[in-house]
């Protein structure tokens, strides 16, 4: 095999995006099969070779693979900020509200979520324009 060259940008998108999604569909199937049997280093092991190899052979594919892991993660982050940030105002305000610091939490969290929401679609909606054809690619102007 030989290492991917990209052309296009429109290919190196379609490869982030496919490492994108590569990453859970491996990962799902190896989380059980641990789960299941004593097998602590599988999906250690197999997510090696697949970086290992995707970067050699098809590196915005481990692009995509590695940002799915990032993304994750920092999404897991800043809902636990969130819930945490809600938790604490709403126990703070539960003497003087009283069983009205339930619907305090529940705006509080839907706030956050609604704002995270927003934030992730300007960061994707950067992400997807700074993938446009360019001059070079089609071999003409862009106008």
């Amino acid at each position: 095999m030989k290492r991917k060259v990209y052309t296009t940008t429109r290919e190196r998108k379609a490869d982030q995006i496919k490492g994108f999604w590569a990453c859970p569909i491996v990962n799902v199937p190896l989380w059980l099969i641990s789960q299941t049997m004593a097998t602590a280093p599988l999906p250690w092991l197999v997510n090696g070779v697949v970086l290992a190899l995707a970067f050699v052979f098809r590196p915005q594919f481990g692009v995509g693979y590695v940002a799915f892991i990032a993304i994750a993660t920092a999404v897991v982050t800043v809902f636990g900020v969130v819930f945490v940030a809600a938790c604490f105002v709403s126990l703070l305000s539960a003497a003087v509200i009283g069983n009205l610091a339930i619907a305090l939490f529940a705006v509080l969290m839907l706030g956050g979520l609604y704002y995270l929401a927003l934030f992730a679609r300007s960061l994707f909606r950067a992400w997807q324009s700074s993938h446009e054809n360019t001059s070079h690619e089609g071999g003409g102007n862009k106008n």
